[in-house]
């Protein structure tokens, strides 16, 4: 870089002194002692010769001489503040020696006073970049060419792609990176960095299409590695990868690393059995790694392998115990049918963790999965007074009295608990099948809010069906059609967007009834029951409609089918059922930042 700042300057000055020419002369015949002395002696007859200052600094980086250059730069710049040239080396200079802060403010007033060159600011930019300041690195690059001569053709694409990188624009880095590729197609490192960036870009079947020959060509595991994610990600068969991949010559040093790494990924599509082998490899590598154990503890037990599981995860706990490993002991411990261990567990990571809101929900789901309903008020109650901004918590709360039959309560915590989410559409999703019970009406202040919110959200589905369906439900009892007009508009756009759900279709046939409109109410009440055909209530209201239509085989058929349905679940008990079986799945799935 120095050398290009020198020429410049060169071409500003055609009329170098005496004793610059001479040492120049030198310098090109490689006679850089003789030339040191001239300048020297010069500069202390002519001191404010930025020129020769500017040699001699030059002359120094050759000679390895940092310090005696960086003087010369400084002296150059108490003469001639603005001179970029002599900014710009020493920017450089400060580059070379990874002194970044001193760099960027030197390299950002050469920009400055050589009215943005563009390839100083390129130099600017890339510090800004090694800063991690990326959007000040994209504005001094805004405008840029991209330079002519390959290597810094390529080095500017590179440059930008890092930056958009930085700043969160995956998909620029990718195009960036590919431009680069293009000049130099043949460069495997390009192309794997390529790949790493359309892989970030979630662009699959390009990251796939170059990692792939890589891999094929030097069984490289980082291209395998990426291979395998961008094929999990477009749901390929990845077997002959992971196969390939196993085979993979490694250092003991680098394999524990590569199983872990792509044991993770394994873990991360769910692919729990595959991630098994290479969790054990590493294991083997480090036997006393307590990380390593509970991710196989945790990958066996989501595999199904709930006695390996059991074992693995008693082992971890006697290398290292902790509220994670309590909590999923308890979880194993709950799939085998022993709640009593479960509970145990559970309150063990409460007592191991007890600033931790997630552990105390488990141990509620626990007591509440086996209708101790009563024990799980006191947990959440507690809970609740040490996180009382915890809408998960007030919620959970709220399901529990539900669940315990006191709905009207329920309504008033989950109203509470939409209150401190950030987003509250989960809340209200427990809240709207929460009201969906017919054993009692609908609480007037949920109806409320649901409305209020569907109206004031377009998009809001799901708030739009609980809405039409509870006003069903509040004027289907007292026999009042006055809304009889919107709570149909509602569920019909709810079954629209919810097509594939049957609760909006079932409401919608069941309104169509009231208002005795028989074919509708025929038509969505045959599609509710064939999108829930376990619903007992679904199959009594579609023969319902087909006794009245005179469809006496379909009638005797529906009667069948709900005949079978209630034998598996008290019809009266259905809509609680469901309800509970969700909100468990839920809740324990959703992170106490926001749902």
């Amino acid at each position: 870089m120095t050398g290009v700042w020198a020429g410049s300057l060169a071409a500003q000055d055609s009329a170098p002194s005496t004793e610059v020419a001479q040492a120049e002369e030198l310098l090109s015949r490689g006679m850089t002692e003789q030339a040191t002395s001239i300048l020297a002696a010069h500069l202390r007859s002519q001191p404010s010769d930025v020129r020769a200052r500017l040699l001699l600094a030059e002359v120094f980086l050759k000679l390895g001489r940092t310090d005696s250059a960086e003087e010369q730069y400084q002296a150059a710049l108490t003469r001639a503040p603005d001179n970029y040239i002599a900014l710009a080396q020493l920017g450089s200079l400060y580059e070379s020696e990874g002194k970044l802060d001193k760099a960027e403010p030197v390299l950002a007033r050469a920009v400055k006073h050589s009215s943005g060159e563009p390839q100083l600011r390129v130099e600017w930019a890339a510090v800004l970049a090694r800063l991690h300041r990326f959007h000040e690195a994209s504005r001094a690059l805004s405008g840029v060419l991209a330079p002519v001569s390959v290597e810094d053709r390529m080095t500017f694409f590179r440059l930008k792609a890092a930056v958009a990188s930085g700043e969160g624009n995956a998909s620029a880095a990718a195009s960036d990176m590919e431009s680069a590729l293009a000049i130099g197609p043949r460069d495997a490192r390009l192309e794997m960095a390529t790949a790493a960036a359309e892989a970030s870009a979630h662009n699959w079947k390009r990251a796939a299409g170059l990692a792939s020959p890589l891999f094929a060509a030097a069984n490289d595991p980082a291209a395998g590695l990426l291979l395998v994610e961008a094929q999990l990600e477009m749901n390929e068969d990845v077997r002959s990868t992971l196969a390939s991949l196993h085979d993979c010559k490694l250092s003991s040093e680098r394999a524990g690393e590569f199983h872990e790494r792509l044991a993770k990924l394994l873990i991360s599509h769910a692919h729990f059995a595959d991630a098994t082998e290479d969790l054990e490899q590493a294991l083997e590598l480090d036997p006393q790694n307590a990380d390593l154990m509970f991710d196989l503890a945790l990958a066996e037990f989501k595999a199904g392998q709930a006695k390996e599981a059991l074992d693995t995860a008693q082992k971890c706990r006697s290398l290292r115990d902790g509220a994670e490993v309590e909590d999923l002991l308890g979880d194993i411990a709950e799939s085998a049918g022993d709640n009593l261990s479960a509970v145990r567990s559970y309150q063990a990571a409460v007592t191991l963790a007890p600033e931790d809101e997630n552990y105390r929900i488990s141990l509620a789901v626990e007591l509440l999965r086996h209708e101790n309903f009563e024990p799980a008020k006191v947990v959440l109650t507690q809970a609740e007074s040490l996180f009382p901004k915890s809408w998960r918590i007030v919620a959970a709360l709220g399901m529990v009295q539900y669940f315990a039959g006191t709905k009207e309560s329920s309504s008033r915590i989950l109203l509470r608990a939409s209150e401190l989410a950030p987003q509250s559409q989960t809340v209200f999703e427990y809240l709207g099948e929460v009201e969906m019970d017919e054993s009692s009406p609908p609480d007037g202040a949920a109806i409320a809010r649901l409305c209020g919110f569907a109206d004031a959200h377009p998009d809001a589905a799901r708030e739009e069906f609980y809405c039409g369906a509870l006003q069903l439900h509040r004027d289907y009892v007292a026999r009042d059609t006055t809304h009889a007009a919107e709570i149909v508009r509602r569920l019909t756009l709810s079954a629209k967007a919810l097509a594939r759900e049957a609760g909006p279709h079932c409401e919608l046939g069941r309104a169509e009834a009231w208002l005795e409109r028989w074919q509708p109410a025929l038509h969505e009440s045959e599609v509710c029951a064939q999108l829930d055909p376990d619903s007992a209530k679904a199959h009594y209201r579609l023969a319902q409609l087909y006794h009245r239509m005179g469809q006496t085989d379909h009638w005797r058929e529906q009667l069948e089918l709900h005949r079978v349905a209630a034998l598996r679940l008290a019809d009266e008990n259905e809509q609680r059922q469901k309800t509970r079986n969700t909100f468990i799945y839920k809740i324990r799935t959703q992170a106490p930042e926001g749902p």
